[in-house]
């Protein structure tokens, strides 16, 4: 008490500070208590609501319509962003084209492509635009050829597509197949018979425009393209705005896998380093004369007769470094995927109309 008397303005903070910190520890507890209460409720709500997402639908006529109209509601949404996506401004149509007609352009684009690349990029050898085995012969039929021609352009705009980004070489070019391409594919297994549905359904609620087997098929196609190349880093991301570049690449095409390395993936060893300076040390700054004058502006002074000399540029000096890292060109693998979307499947509704029919009669 004494001391308190003594000192009782530090007496004061210490007290304000002790009930600040039995203040503090209070509203930490109650905080930390509000969480823990909001962290049980909120996993147990998460618990709840997953255990329903997973229970299956009681079978009734109730649960069996509302999952019928969701299914429909999601083939719609589907087959409208099918149709925009069906543009000819998006996807280019197949155009017929027989057996002969795809080789003779085959060989044309190929003629083309070497053409512009002559000078500017390197092509493997035997390049084909990936098509090399249709050199020599034909398709197996005129709807592969068909579909063979539009693919032949694509490949056409990607070859093109390197050369003009400046593109050092084209290492390699390979192109995925064609289901269709080698034999025909294999039949697809018939659907199950769809349940038959009571009356009151059908008079109820809304048509189901698809079933759920077709709304369950894969809205699109891909078809890989492996390239590798060799490339600066300017010409490297050149390819990449291309490929995204609706006025030069008029195709849907997206890049899925991208792996890019130096071309020199270990460092130069020290002697290496001491060669090339070495090599890059000789030579001299033209000399100096004992008057303090280079060789070269010696040359120039006029002699005693009044003609002037010959001006000798002087011996460049010697590189000061050596460039250990990043001159090396890169090497870049890339797999494009072509982008073909598939036509909207609506179900034919011919059968349900003659059930209607007969149950009506």
């Amino acid at each position: 008490m004494n001391w308190i008397k003594e000192n009782k303005s530090l007496a004061a903070v210490f007290g304000v500070m002790i009930v600040g910190a039995i203040a503090l520890g209070a509203w930490l507890f109650m905080s930390y208590s509000g969480y823990t209460a909001k962290r049980e409720e909120w996993e147990t709500t998460t618990a709840k609501i997953k255990a329903l997402e997973s229970q299956k639908l009681y079978p009734d006529a109730a649960n069996a319509a509302e999952k019928e109209q969701r299914v429909t509601e999601y083939a719609e949404q589907v087959n409208l962003l099918r149709s925009a996506l069906l543009n000819p401004a998006v996807q280019q149509a197949i155009k017929p084209l027989s057996e002969t007609e795809f080789q003779a352009r085959l060989k044309e684009r190929v003629n083309a492509v070497r053409g512009s690349a002559t000078g500017n990029m390197t092509l493997p050898e035997d390049f084909a635009l990936g098509f090399e085995e249709y050199t020599g012969s034909l398709p197996r039929s005129a709807d592969v050829a068909a579909e063979l021609g539009l693919h032949l352009d694509v490949m056409e705009k990607l070859v093109t597509a390197l050369v003009d980004s400046g593109v050092q070489s084209l290492d390699g070019f390979e192109r995925a197949p064609l289901p269709n391409e080698k034999a025909a594919p294999a039949p697809k297994p018939e659907p199950a018979a769809p349940a038959r549905r009571n009356s009151a359904s059908r008079r109820g609620g809304k048509k189901a425009l698809i079933s759920e087997e077709t709304a369950a098929e894969p809205v699109l196609d891909r078809y890989t393209v492996k390239v590798f190349l060799t490339a600066d880093q300017a010409p490297f991301q050149a390819v990449l705005n291309s490929l995204s570049d609706p006025a030069k690449m008029p195709h849907f095409v997206v890049v899925r896998l991208l792996r890019v390395e130096n071309e020199q993936t270990e460092s130069p060893l020290k002697e290496t380093i001491r060669s090339q300076a070495r090599s890059g040390s000789t030579g001299g700054d033209g000399g100096v004369n004992a008057d303090g004058t280079t060789a070269s502006a010696a040359a120039a002074t006029p002699s005693a007769s009044g003609a002037a000399r010959v001006i000798v540029p002087p011996t460049p000096l010697p590189p000061d470094a050596v460039t250990v890292m990043g001159a090396e060109m890169l090497k870049v693998y890339l797999e494009i995927d072509y982008i073909r979307f598939r036509p909207a499947a609506v179900e034919a509704a011919a059968e349900e109309q003659a059930t209607t029919a007969a149950v009506a009669l």
